[in-house]
């Protein structure tokens, strides 16, 4: 029979079985870090290729009002001509830049000769202190970005919570599935007195890599586990059989002419044969006569 035959039994199985259980979802989880890595990968590319690249017309980029932003198209710098629609202003809340709370303020433009685009001017920490939209015919330099989902959104009035043109007023003939954010002045734009110009986007990758390499590291732990268990269980199971075997070669040596002479056994004699002979020494009645019975009964054979 094979060393590790009780691989195969009910407890082991089962203890197989959760371990098999366990390195699959680690596998599985490592692998979807490593998804999460290569998309923060690609934005950080899209990032570094499209944020400080010189601004293009946004027809270039989108054809019709209607026109989905492409994943490699985000942050792409374009140059708008138009007004702003000031009255038609909201703040888009649970905004922060640089750990302070606060709203990106955000206008509806109206792109002289085509349709209107909603513009996340900047931010402001006070909700009451929005400066006014410039008035008159404006250039502004921004930032493609895509459109958030704000169809479930419960939004007091002058607020939103996700930058959705279909939410926002003075819409109505404008671009459905994308807004810009106004660049600042490193990249060629023009920021507005009282309010923050928006951060360039983070390029930290993230702790993607790590998280998938210590993911592999558990599900190879496992699997040192169980063989260290099995290779023990297989040990331990030999040392028993060993001393099974040993037992059984276990012998007692009585020496009749040493009973004779008066010597009593005090303890069984081991697994080599030797014997250890005491003289009689004071023991309790009942011992004594327990040794007189086992001496009578080797005379007697």
């Amino acid at each position: 029979m094979s060393r590790y035959s009780f691989l195969f039994s009910a407890r082991w199985l089962k203890y197989i079985a959760m371990a098999i259980i366990v390195i699959i979802a680690c596998v599985f989880l490592a692998l979807w870090q490593k998804d999460r890595r290569d998309q923060r990968e690609q934005e950080i590319a899209t990032i570094t290729a499209n944020y400080s690249a010189d601004p293009v017309d946004i027809t270039s980029v989108l054809s019709t009002p209607d026109s989905t932003l492409g994943t490699t198209d985000e942050w792409t710098q374009v140059e708008l001509t138009g007004e702003f629609s000031d009255s038609d202003t909201v703040l888009a809340r649970n905004r922060t830049v640089g750990d302070e709370p606060g709203f990106y303020v955000v206008t509806p433009f109206e792109i002289s000769g085509g349709p209107t685009i909603a513009v996340v001017r900047g931010f402001t920490a006070e909700q009451d202190s929005v400066p006014p939209a410039p008035q008159g015919e404006q250039t502004v330099v921004a930032h493609l970005r895509p459109a958030q989902d704000g169809s479930e959104d419960e939004n007091p009035k002058g607020l939103i919570r996700a930058i959705d043109p279909a939410r926002i007023p003075g819409m109505d003939d404008a671009y459905s599935h994308v807004y810009v954010e106004a660049s600042p002045a490193e990249t060629g734009g023009a920021p507005e007195e009282g309010l923050t110009p928006l951060p360039m986007p983070e390029l930290d990758p993230g702790n993607h890599l790590s998280y998938m390499l210590q993911w592999f590291a558990f599900g190879i732990m496992i699997i040192i586990a169980v063989i260290i268990s099995a290779r023990r269980e297989r040990k331990a199971a030999a040392e028993a059989v060993e001393h099974g075997a040993a037992a059984e070669n276990d012998m007692v040596v009585i020496d009749k002419a040493a009973l004779d002479a008066g010597a009593k056994i005090s303890q069984p004699g081991s697994r080599y044969g030797r014997n250890r002979w005491a003289s009689p020494t004071v023991r309790g009645q009942a011992e004594a006569d327990e040794d007189a019975q086992f001496e009578e009964r080797f005379r007697t054979q």
